[in-house]
């Protein structure tokens, strides 16, 4: 009973030397406090053990446990069938159809059929491809065009000249060309048409350097010797590396603004791109959009 020795403290003062032990009354209440005491001190160390218990339990629980983060993308949104049409939408037999056709007719483009409501819905779908251009459709223009012939030819010309847009897209930016790692055409339900590409970030910053270093001879020769060089590693690195979507409603402005992200301090001029042009660099560089 924390380390007092009542029946010595009793006996050494003389006090109730001619009680018995068991019948005093003093004594007895003195213990009952002294047990009361001990009892709650028992009990608070059970409280704490028992808490200590908890805690370590929750603690080897966080340890074991994947932590809980946000939801990831492929989560957030419809799945997409073998035939790029997204969860849920119903197409009409001729929708089908068509899209089968386009599919196999732009074997180098990854023709996907969606609704979407954000921006980040928009990219996440048109991003679900390994191939040379993404295409995202909506589901209401594609009936569209597979009941009128008219608005189909409309439509399908956008995908004939994305092989070649690309070509004058890379022409106008040259070596900055090695930038974009994805390029992309969003058709909505009213038809309206967007032109997007990815840039790599880091080379997008990387663009800025150079062009404060490249002031003497001496330091252009070295970045060119080395551009060579590190342009394969650049490649492989571009999966891992995070991008940057430039959009516009159309290609000249697409080209006016990778220009003006790329080259920030550089006033740039309106690129006026006739049509006969798209033309002419696809004949020199030998590509079409199939």
């Amino acid at each position: 009973m924390n380390g007092i020795n009542y029946n010595t403290i009793l006996s050494n003062t003389g006090l109730f030397s001619n009680k018995s032990t068991n019948n005093d009354p003093v004594k007895s209440a003195v213990n009952a406090v002294a047990n009361k005491a001990d009892d709650k001190k028992a009990a608070n160390q059970i409280n704490a053990d028992q808490d200590t218990y908890e805690h370590s339990r929750q603690v080897k629980k966080a340890g074991y446990e994947k932590p809980t983060n946000v939801a990831s993308t492929e989560n957030k949104y419809k799945a997409l069938d073998s035939n790029g049409v997204q969860e849920g939408i119903k197409l009409s037999d001729k929708a089908k159809n068509l899209l089968e056709e386009l599919r196999k007719k732009y074997g180098n483009m990854n023709i996907s059929v969606a609704e979407w409501s954000t921006d980040e819905e928009q990219d996440y779908y048109a991003g679900l491809t390994d191939k040379d251009y993404s295409v995202l459709i909506n589901p209401e223009l594609l009936e569209k065009m597979a009941a009128d012939d008219s608005v189909r030819e409309q439509y399908e010309s956008v995908l004939d000249n994305a092989g070649k847009s690309m070509e004058t897209i890379k022409s106008e930016l040259g070596e900055d060309a090695d930038k974009i790692k994805s390029f992309s055409i969003t058709i909505d339900a009213d038809g309206n048409t967007k032109y997007a590409v990815q840039l790599i970030k880091d080379m997008t910053e990387k663009s800025k350097n150079d062009k404060k270093v490249s002031e003497s001879d001496k330091q252009k020769e070295r970045i060119e010797e080395k551009r060579t060089e590190k342009k394969e590693q650049e490649k492989k690195r571009q999966e891992k590396l995070e991008t940057e979507k430039i959009e516009a409603d159309s290609l000249e402005e697409l080209i006016a603004a990778i220009k003006e992200k790329l080259n920030p301090t550089e006033k740039t001029e309106k690129i006026t791109i006739k049509e006969e042009d798209v033309a002419d660099t696809a004949a020199a560089t030998g590509v079409n959009a199939q």
